[in-house]
């Protein structure tokens, strides 16, 4: 166990086990708990494909599983404004500078986040209206700051959305946004055989862990982690636009 380049390949599988396990369980988590890793030792370019392509494929599989509660009227606003959102985040970042960016539209996706959560329950009616702005908000935040679930979760949380339909609907979602992106940057991870075997066992096996927790977790309480992770998505975005600046 002391060959480097076996240590690295079972620390990527262990973090793609971990955001796989998170994203069948709770309907989101993917990126952020495996990007850090992956762009640790893979370097920026070749990480974020990989959680590109990681993620695409994790989307598509779960889909398969809950297509049946996919939330279609939703689902109609939500996806193709996510798309739309995407352009205007790529030309902010062309136009303004990175970390002052990603610092603000951090702080507007935890002030949000922290609304709903202030509202203990209380929510507002699913608007055409909402559901477009978390959709855009979504696509602008992926590119912008590097993560797209906290803008729909906002909306999710805002409007009562119930889980089963959130999680499915979210697949959805991402699977659409991680294809736009992969084929906006043209180009695939650039791995070796063992690397890819390692990281679609590592994939498939989280899915059937997430899949056996999902079956025990209540709705209730797989939204309060879901809002935890994007919390947390949103402070990790935060973060490196304050560290970026100093």
């Amino acid at each position: 166990m002391d060959d480097p380049g076996l240590l690295l390949t079972l620390g990527m599988a262990l973090s793609v086990f971990i955001g796989a396990v998170s994203q069948r369980a709770t309907g989101m988590g993917f990126a952020l708990l495996s990007a850090p890793f992956l762009v640790l030792v893979l370097g920026p370019l070749q990480g974020i494909l990989a959680v590109n392509a990681a993620s695409v494929l994790a989307n598509s599989l779960i889909l398969v599983q809950v297509w049946r509660d996919v939330d279609w009227p939703r689902a109609k606003l939500l996806v193709p404004m996510g798309v739309v959102g995407v352009l205007p985040g790529a030309i902010a970042v062309e136009l303004l500078p990175e970390a002052p960016l990603t610092i603000v539209v951090s702080l507007l996706v935890v002030l949000g986040l922290g609304v709903t959560i202030l509202l203990r329950g209380r929510t507002v009616p699913p608007s055409a209206a909402l559901g477009a702005s978390g959709g855009f908000a979504s696509g602008f935040m992926g590119v912008t700051a590097g993560v797209a679930g906290p803008g729909v979760v906002v909306y999710a949380r805002a409007t009562g959305w119930e889980h089963r339909h959130f999680a499915a609907t979210a697949q959805l979602h991402g699977l659409v946004l991680g294809i736009v992106s992969l084929a906006a940057k043209r180009a695939l991870p650039s791995f070796e055989p063992s690397g890819w075997i390692a990281l679609l066992v590592a994939l498939l096996v989280g899915l059937l862990v997430g899949d056996r927790l999902s079956r025990r977790i209540d709705g209730a309480s797989a939204m309060r982690v879901v809002v935890f992770i994007a919390m947390a998505g949103a402070l990790l975005a935060l973060g490196r636009g304050v560290l970026a600046v100093l």
